[in-house]
């Protein structure tokens, strides 16, 4: 497995109504920073995603925000114009962002967050890309998600081994632990 230097983070344009949630994103924002990790994101300064950028900039982490065009008016976060890279749309901001990447997290979010998710999991399923993929599961926000691939699985949509496509924790150092030993497994997409 290659290193682990760069690792794009999804999440949420909102906080939501949990504050584990924002606790959970200062959490991952701290350990990027300490370990020096390079954080992709989705360049926003509301929400989740603000909350994750502002704290990598005050730990002095090293920030990259990709953001599409079409946000980047009102959403712009506090990050230096230098590391801002301006998509033409979404699907050359995701493109970007594997290319720019060698691990997902997925924090809570909205509709985008599992968007994005979702793709980088089906990308890795059809062999675009081997690197680790995670939900960072804070207060069993994804657990619907995991139990809804499972029962994919289980009707023959999926086969059971694409489970391994992606780690999923409560807490960002067991999170990390499952990331550093991530081996992506290629099984046949299609079941019999």
């Amino acid at each position: 497995m290659k290193s682990i230097r760069s690792i794009c983070v999804f999440c949420g344009s909102n906080t939501g109504y949990d504050e584990n949630y924002k606790k959970a994103t200062i959490a991952l924002a701290d350990y990027l920073a300490v370990h020096h990790y390079r954080l992709v994101y989705g360049g926003g300064r509301l929400g989740l995603m603000g909350v994750l950028g502002n704290e990598m900039l005050d730990k002095g982490g090293d920030v990259l925000g990709v953001i599409p065009k079409v946000l980047v008016n009102e959403k712009l976060a506090r990050i230096p114009s230098n590391k801002i890279i301006t998509t033409v749309d979404i699907s050359e901001r995701k493109q970007y962002m594997l290319d720019a990447s060698d691990a997902f997290i997925a924090l809570p979010g909205g509709f985008g967050t599992f968007e994005e998710f979702l793709t980088m999991l089906s990308w890795s399923q059809i062999n675009l890309h081997q690197n680790p993929l995670a939900l960072l599961n804070v207060d069993g926000f994804y657990d619907p998600l995991v139990q809804f691939l499972k029962q994919t699985t289980e009707a023959g949509f999926a086969p059971k081994e694409n489970l391994s496509l992606f780690v999923n924790s409560d807490n960002v150092p067991d999170l990390f632990a499952q990331l550093t030993t991530f081996q992506h497994t290629l099984p046949n997409k299609w079941t019999n």
